[in-house]
Parts: structure tokens; C-alpha cells; sequence
């Protein structure tokens, strides 16, 4: 089942979320990878998420994404830590922590 904030990415972006095997078994805490590519004065961005992560895990994911969208096309990609690539695109590895209570 696609939560809300999945189907919110793509009619609001055109971006479906991804699952890949993107080889960071040793990191187990690591959902996903998002990456932004300035393209014709806009965005082309790509989502992908460990295959098999957990629903709520995946919509968490999902709500992430949009939030840093809209964050990067305000502000940039500078308050969030973007990193930039050889070839030129903006990424952020998505890693789960857990903070211990107050």
C-alpha cells in the first residue's frame, strides 16, 4: 500500500520512491539515498529505499523527502548538508537514529 506522503511526491514532483539494493549491508541504519539534479532551470530528483523496508519506515521516508525537496528548492542545499557528486547532483544517505529520552 502507498502512504499519503508517497503519493503526495509524485503529484506534486512526478517522483515515485524506489527500492534498490544500493550495497550498504554493513549499515543497516541506512533507508534510503535522495538525490537532486539541476536540470532546465528545475529538479530531477530520485528516491530509492532498501527493498523490503518496513511501511512505516518507507512512509517516514517518503515524508522526509518531500520536506527536503521543498527545503532544498527554498533554501538551497546548504541547511541540510547536501553533498555534491562528481557528476554534479545533490545527495543525502537517510540513516535511522535512535535518541535516547529525556
Amino acid at each position: 500500500m502507498t502512504s499519503d506522503a508517497e503519493v503526495q511526491l509524485f503529484q506534486k514532483y512526478g517522483w515515485p520512491i524506489e527500492e534498490e539494493d544500493f550495497g550498504r549491508e554493513d549499515e543497516p541504519a541506512i533507508d534510503g539515498c535522495a538525490l537532486l539534479e539541476e536540470v532546465d532551470g528545475g529538479l530531477r530528483g530520485r528516491f530509492v529505499v532498501r527493498p523490503g523496508l518496513a511501511a512505516d519506515r518507507r512512509t517516514d521516508f517518503a515524508e522526509w523527502v518531500v520536506s527536503r525537496v521543498d527545503r532544498f528548492l527554498e533554501h538551497g542545499p546548504e541547511p541540510d548538508g547536501w553533498q555534491r557528486r562528481s557528476d554534479g547532483a545533490w545527495q543525502l544517505w537517510v540513516r535511522r537514529v535512535e535518541f535516547p529520552s529525556l
